[in-house]
């Protein structure tokens, strides 16, 4: 049921996007959204978070920054915590 309903929403907000593209002033706020809302997700947690997952997040930051691209920066942080956890984090 959960699925089904993640899955309506994206869908949803995908078809709602490509008809809202067409409005001039809204252009900047649809490019600027998906990384707000990347951060959005990533600042609460990355505050309470080790080691590791600040630096993942400083990797995702940087990544998102000169490429803009939310898959690198994605699998780059993943990465970094399944491979830095071991090593940086205390414990």
């Amino acid at each position: 049921m959960m699925a089904g309903i993640v899955y309506l929403t994206r869908v949803t907000g995908y078809f709602i996007g490509l008809q809202l593209r067409h409005i001039r002033g809204i252009q900047p706020v649809l490019e600027a959204l998906p990384g707000c809302a990347f951060m959005a997700i990533l600042a609460p947690a990355v505050r309470q978070g080790s080691i590791s997952e600040i630096l993942a997040m400083a990797c995702v930051v940087l990544i998102m920054w000169r490429t803009n691209n939310v898959v690198i920066a994605t699998g780059v942080g993943m990465t970094v915590l399944l491979f830095g956890g071991p090593f940086l984090d205390p414990g």
